[in-house]
């Protein structure tokens, strides 16, 4: 049995925020399903070049690698549709979990807000992520990754102290801010359900999962009047001790010396023992200490050094490319790189990432592998008492697909 299994989720996102937080439940045992819009011509065209995907083959083989729709069923409805809002509605009714990715108001215009699917099942957990919360000046603005991290604080802590805010990739607002941190909400409210026999609203807004993770830097700011700046905090580049330097074979190493002790070790394993009293070093000192660390680190090449460190009791670690970190063998032994048997595209087999939330007693699994669009309107359909007659009908008038 795993974690979350007979828990059913109702899925009706459409953008990686979401995705992954409903990846996060059904990689744990949900039930997800997958409420997606029909694939009118114009849109399938935009969506399958975006995706480099040329055929219904191609189409198979995507949501096969896709690890943010493994797990998950899907059915099409065209929720512009008042049967197609009725089926909905009877999904709503034995639903645990509605998730949804849009702007305030969308689903209210739909037929598939909260209210309503409270009316319909009060024990119902609602869960809306979205840039900038359901209230507020700025909920009604667009917005991506890079503004939601920007209107937190992030964006301009990140990057070389001179330069300009480096863009990171869309881990910290997306993934962790939205994701993760809806799908915390959810199964917070599902044992709270467990208390009060009722369901709740869950309001996740991507750009206060950021300021909620900035909460140490926070604490400083309104505790002390201490603001962090870019590339000036010893977290974020401003200290030679923790950093990355190039090695000889032009990759990346990383350390992490802050305690003293890892400090001492690094200075002895590099031979620069006359380094030790200037861990903290300022001005002219710190950068010569920064040189000094720079031109030691290109004798070797980086891999070279991870075996020189890394029984050393320093805190080291290898700049990996994509690649590199699902080949690793620490990785591997974690079975962190999964393969799954794929009959249904020509490799036979596909390679994802596995959840990193590990279970001793349920672990989380793949099921299934993604599904393309629409895949189970019928079975869903029929499980709702609809006879084939009438499936057939509700497809030939595109109210589903």
């Amino acid at each position: 049995m795993q974690a979350l299994e007979g828990i059913t989720v109702l899925d009706f996102c459409r953008n990686a925020p979401g995705m992954f937080c409903t990846t996060v439940l059904a990689d744990l045992g949900a039930d997800v399903l997958m409420i997606e819009r029909p694939m009118d011509e114009a849109r399938s065209a935009y969506e399958k070049i975006a995706a480099g995907i040329d055929g219904p083959e191609a189409e198979r083989r995507h949501a096969s690698f896709n690890a943010l729709q493994r797990n998950k069923r899907s059915i099409a409805l065209n929720l512009k549709e008042p049967e197609a809002q009725n089926i909905f509605h009877s999904l709503a009714e034995t639903a645990d979990v509605v998730v949804e990715g849009f702007r305030p108001g969308v689903m209210d215009r739909l037929g598939a807000g909260y209210e309503k699917v409270r009316s319909i099942n009060p024990r119902a957990v609602y869960c809306s992520v979205s840039g900038y919360g359901q209230d507020g000046p700025y909920s009604q603005m667009a917005g991506h990754d890079i503004n939601y991290i920007s209107f937190a604080g992030a964006l301009g802590l990140i990057g070389p102290e001179n330069g300009r805010p480096a863009i990171p990739l869309n881990l910290i607002a997306d993934y962790a801010g939205g994701g993760l941190c809806g799908a915390v909400g959810i199964l917070a409210a599902l044992m709270a359900r467990e208390k009060t026999g009722q369901g709740q609203c869950v309001d996740i807004a991507m750009s206060e999962g950021v300021l909620y993770m900035l909460s140490g830097l926070i604490s400083d700011v309104l505790g002390r009047g201490v603001s962090a700046e870019r590339g000036g905090n010893r977290l974020n580049g401003g200290a030679p001790y923790y950093n990355v330097y190039r090695t000889k074979d032009d990759k990346y190493f990383s350390i992490a010396a802050i305690e003293p002790w890892f400090w001492e070790n690094l200075c002895r394993a590099l031979d620069l023992e006359d380094l030790l009293p200037h861990q903290e070093a300022a001005g002219a000192k710190k950068a010569e200490v920064e040189q000094a660390l720079a031109d030691a680190f290109l004798t070797r090449t980086r891999d070279e050094w991870f075996e020189t460190l890394k029984d050393s009791n320093i805190s080291v670690g290898k700049v990996y490319s994509l690649e590199e970190a699902l080949d690793d063998p620490h990785a591997r032994e974690r079975g962190m790189v999964l393969e799954i048997e794929a009959p249904e595209i020509s490799e036979g087999k596909v390679r994802q990432v596995a959840t990193s939330i590990h279970l001793s007693e349920n672990p989380g699994q793949v099921r299934h592998l993604g599904s393309v669009t629409g895949q189970h309107t019928s079975e869903v359909l029929n499980q709702l008492g609809f006879d084939s007659d009438a499936v057939a009908d509700l497809l030939h008038r595109q109210v589903v697909q």
